[in-house]
This record gives C-alpha cells, structure tokens and sequence, in this order.
C-alpha cells in the first residue's frame, strides 16, 4: 500500500513529509471522485471519530478567541497542530472510502502489515550501519529536512539508535506495532518469523525506547507464550533467540555504545528513583511533564492553549490534549483510548486478527504515557491505517466479519443514500 510505504519516505520540499502528501492526496482524489457518500463506520468507530473531532473542536477555540499567555514559552505551528490532528481522521477517510468501494480490508490489513514489518526490518539495518559511520547527512532528510541537530543525533550519542526516526520513541513504538504485525502475518511460518522478529527485536533494542522494552516487546511475548496453538510458535521463539543471541555476536553490534544504557534498564541495576528511569523523566521525583503541566493550566485550564500547543516536549498523549484542549481534552482524549478498548472488547475473539487488535490497542495506550502515540509524526498513520481496518472502518456488506457483530457498522459518516440496485424490485 502506497500510504504505508510513504511513511517512511524523507522529507520533501517545504519541510513537508511524504506521507503528508500520499494521505492528504488520496483523501481529496477519492472525495473528489465521489467515493466519500460510501463512508461507513463500525458503532465503536463513530464514537472514536466523533470524540477526536471533539477534540478538534476544543482545540479550535484557542485559534478563535486566543487565550492569554502568561508563561515565557511560545505558542507552535498553527498548521503544524492542525496536521497532527487531522491526519488520522483523513487516513481513516481514505480506508473507509476504498472498503466503502470494494476494496478487501482483510488484502489491506495483510499490506500494511507487510510493509510495516519488512521496512522497520531495513531500519534495523540502517541503524546498525549508523553505529560504525557517520550517517547524519543521510539521515537528517528524514529526521529535520536536513538541517540542525534532531533529537536522534542527540540520542545517539548515548548509544540510541533509531535510524530514520527522529526520536527513539517513535521508533520504538513503530517497532511495537511491526512485532505485532509479524506475529500475526507469520506466526505458521517458522523462517519468516524468526528473520523478521529477529530484525525487530535487535531494531528496538538498538534505540533502547523504553516504550518498546517495556509495552511492546512484553505484549509480542505475552501473545506468543498465551494464545492458543503455541507449541509452533515456541519453536519460533526458540530459534528466534538462538538468532538474535548469534547477531550479536557481529562486531559490529559488539562495539554497541549503547550497551551500558540499555543494562541500567534491569532490575535491580538502575539506582535512584525507579520510576524516574524508566520513563525517562516523565514522571517520578522531579517529572519533565511537572513544567509542560503546569504552563498549561496558567494559560487555559478548560480549554488549553489552543490547536498551536506550545514550543515544549509533551511526552505524553495526555499532556498533549491538555495543553491544546485543556482538561476537558484530557477527558476526550481518555474515552477516546477507552472506546477503543471497548470496541475490541465487545467484538474478540480467538481469531488472529482480534489477537493483533487487542494488542495494538493496548500498546497505543501504554505508549501513550511516553508519547503522543495517536498523533506522533509517521507513528499515526501507521496506528491509524491498522486501527482503522479493525476496529473503526466497516465493511458496507451485510456479511459479518471478525470485528463486527451482527447488525453492527452501519453507522455512517456523512449519511448517504445507497444507491439502487440494477434490476432491484423486478419480479423474474
């Protein structure tokens, strides 16, 4: 799928990225041929959809009667805040108006998820290859246009590294959800899951992302170890660790600097406040989150400080929706995770495609409290694209799938009417 692999294209000119322009493209192209009166939402995707356009709205408020800025920080991109929140409302226009039209959500989910699996795989290797050269040229196009100093070449003076991504927390939470995507697309093939865990699992290490470590990779082992049909997979993990154990006996994983940072991570080897270092600071004795809270509610408590944001690291889906909804964002955004969680609840079952929903809802909603894991640039639409086809797009077929319970996804968004059928009403 086109959209998937344009997540992880560089910047282009303008500052822009590409998947900005392959998902703001196809969304225009396919409203403009019509296809958008074929929208067509499960119950629990109306809910997600309308809870996020609440927040939206919220947002909005600052942009039309400004509040005051007390604080010394500076307000964002107008456009910037805009693009993080409507990009996962035009990737799940995009999938509802190609399943609206035809297309197969079962072909698509196994395309994003081939894509994903197999690209974060590449970014292993480029990661590999950025500790033993200098790669920054290279890969400031993907990370900061090409100029100055991102957050990556900062991290990977620590020894974290997160090839084309710009934080090592995007890169751990794509790496999350590619784990999830190759124990559901190869979890009866042995070679491929072995290669492409294997990838993956060295991937996420090398950018020590504790968003990784601690959600996702637990989450991948939980699903192999307890979902029925295990005594394959247990091989497959089994020949996985043998693997991984071998590759990093490569030289160049030897000369890792990263290696000291990621030992501090066990227990019982870090020192000082626990919690402190696992989440980076975000939280714990003397939080990060603590400044960035606290601005908010100087400016706006109710309603935040606007689409804009301010120019500080959020670090948080939460604090994100407070500082650009207030707290009333915070409560939008909580039933948000919430009716994300309750749809695949009510909908699960034993087949692999609820096995890979409910997985990636709750690595979204751990990483989340290390990230803005719903809005973050490339993460999004990647989470969007998958939760799309599970859980929020439906299939206008009256045929029920995996996710949808009878009489279930025929909540539309705009209404429209159907069209005829040739022929319908004639008697033979």
């Amino acid at each position: 799928m086109l959209i998937t692999m344009s997540v992880f294209g560089p910047y282009l000119a303008g500052g822009i990225r590409t998947e900005q322009v392959a998902v703001y493209g196809a969304a225009v192209l396919l409203c403009a041929l019509g296809l958008w009166s074929r929208v067509s939402l499960t119950t629990a995707g109306g809910v997600v959809v309308a809870l996020h356009l609440a927040v939206v709205g919220v947002a909005t408020i600052g942009v039309v009667f400004p509040p005051l800025n007390p604080t010394l920080h500076s307000v964002g991109s107008l456009t910037g805040g805009y693009d993080s929140l409507l990009l996962p409302l035009a990737v799940v226009l995009v999938l509802a108006m190609l399943v609206g039209s035809g297309a197969n959500p079962a072909a698509l989910l196994r395309s994003v998820c081939i894509v994903t699996v197999w690209a974060m795989a590449a970014n292993t290797v480029v990661a590999i290859y950025s500790i033993s050269s200098n790669s920054t040229t290279v890969l400031a196009l993907f990370r900061l246009f090409g100029e100055g100093e991102s957050v990556a070449d900062r991290a990977e003076r620590m020894g974290r590294y997160s090839g084309i991504f710009n934080q090592p927390a995007e890169a751990g939470l794509l790496y999350s959800v590619a784990l999830l995507a190759a124990i559901y697309l190869y979890r009866d093939h042995i070679p491929k899951f072995t290669v492409s865990v294997a990838a993956l699992t060295i991937g996420g290490t090398l950018s020590v992302s504790k968003i990784f470590l601690l959600v996702g990779a637990p989450i991948a082992l939980a699903q192999i170890l307890l979902v029925p049909g295990r005594r394959r997979r247990m091989w497959s993990l089994a020949l996985t660790a043998v693997s991984v154990g071998l590759l990093t006996q490569l030289d160049v994983l030897e000369r890792w600097d990263g290696r000291d940072f990621l030992l501090r991570l066990l227990p019982g080897a870090g020192q000082g406040d626990q919690v402190t270092l696992y989440t980076a600071g975000r939280f714990g004795e003397h939080s990060s989150l603590n400044e960035v809270v606290g601005a908010a509610f100087d400016i706006s408590p109710m309603t935040g400080a606007g689409v804009r944001g301010l120019q500080l690291p959020y670090d948080n889906g939460w604090v994100e929706a407070l500082v650009i909804a207030g707290v009333i964002g915070v409560v939008l955004h909580t039933a948000l995770l919430a009716a994300l969680f309750v749809g695949w609840l009510h909908g699960r079952s034993a087949r692999p495609e609820s096995v890979l929903a409910g997985g990636l809802v709750l690595a979204v909603v751990g990483a989340s409290f290390g990230l803005p894991a719903i809005t973050a640039n490339r993460c999004a639409t990647i989470v969007w694209l998958l939760l799309g086809l599970l859980l929020v797009v439906a299939r206008p077929a009256a045929a029920t799938t995996w996710w949808q319970r009878p009489g279930e996804g025929r909540h539309r968004v705009p209404p429209a009417v159907a069209p005829r059928l040739v022929g319908a009403g004639r008697r033979p």
